[in-house]
């Protein structure tokens, strides 16, 4: 092989891998590209947003963990599969372990995300799952606290007219309130249910 291949497929593997690193900090980011880092220690805190049955807050369940997930009704990949990924993740729980447990969904898309379809919503998961959210203004509180990345994208041509760029990440929260860790899309259900057993533990514990 003559050392211009050679340096050709040098190229085209070095654009290969800097595409996968793209894709790869957008699947997983907490925070968009040139804004600073913020350690989990700044991130996470209390919050009120609404359901249809009135204004619920995270201290609503303090004493469960909590498994929060951002997102909303019309994604079609990323939210899905995170809630398959809580749905296993459940059954892998003992009845006592879930009673233990509060799956709660906001969503980032509040002029689309009716309080009444986040009801239906929720409601066919059980108790399982609470669906929350609130005026943007709320929205974008919540979602600096805690780190998240979200961008509205226009769909030209859509009926949809837009969808939402975000990160996908399991946000979990111990029995006090207090953001514990962060869980990437890419978690597998056997552990997210050894985190939710380990944070209904003694409490005892360091994040890794």
């Amino acid at each position: 092989m003559n050392q211009s291949k050679v340096l050709k497929i040098a190229v085209a593997l070095s654009l290969l891998l800097s595409v996968l690193i793209i894709v790869l900090y957008f699947s997983t980011t907490t925070h968009p590209i040139g804004e600073k880092y913020r350690p989990l220690s700044d991130l996470g805190g209390p919050f009120t947003l609404q359901t249809k049955q009135g204004p619920f807050s995270l201290s609503d369940i303090e004493g469960k963990v909590g498994v929060v997930y951002f997102g909303f009704l019309s994604c079609t990949e990323a939210c899905p599969a995170s809630i398959g990924v809580v749905q296993a993740a459940y059954k892998q729980l003992t009845e006592e372990e879930r009673n233990g447990v509060q799956f709660l969904f906001i969503s980032v898309d509040p002029e689309r995300d009716s309080l009444e379809d986040l009801y239906d919503f929720g409601d066919y998961y059980d108790n399982d799952l609470i669906a929350l959210t609130g005026t943007r203004e709320q929205i974008d509180q919540v979602t600096s606290d805690y780190g998240v990345f979200f961008d509205l994208v226009d769909l030209e041509g859509s009926a949809l007219e837009y969808t939402v760029d975000h990160s996908s990440r399991f946000y979990m929260i111990d029995k006090s309130g207090k953001l514990f860790t962060t869980m990437s899309h890419s978690t597998t259900p056997s552990e997210l249910a050894a985190r939710i057993q380990q944070l209904q533990s003694t409490g005892d514990f360091s994040s890794n």
